[in-house]
């Protein structure tokens, strides 16, 4: 059963600039284990980017940072 908090969490850091950072299903991409806990501030930009992609910071970071 997931937690309400975390759900609401999940579905709306990103209107606050936030990401999950690892998230459960890149750990092929990120190269670490889910770790819940763990949110970064990107901005409100970059963090409804990722979101509405379903990307990692890491592919962000490819893509347009590089």
């Amino acid at each position: 059963m997931i937690n309400l908090g975390y759900k609401w969490l999940v579905e709306n850091a990103h209107k606050y600039g936030f990401i999950q950072r690892y998230p459960t299903d890149k750990i092929n991409i990120t190269g670490y284990d889910f770790e819940s806990w763990h949110y970064r501030y990107v901005g409100v930009e970059a963090a409804t980017y990722i979101y509405e992609n379903g990307i990692t910071f890491d592919e962000y970071y490819a893509y347009f940072v590089k």
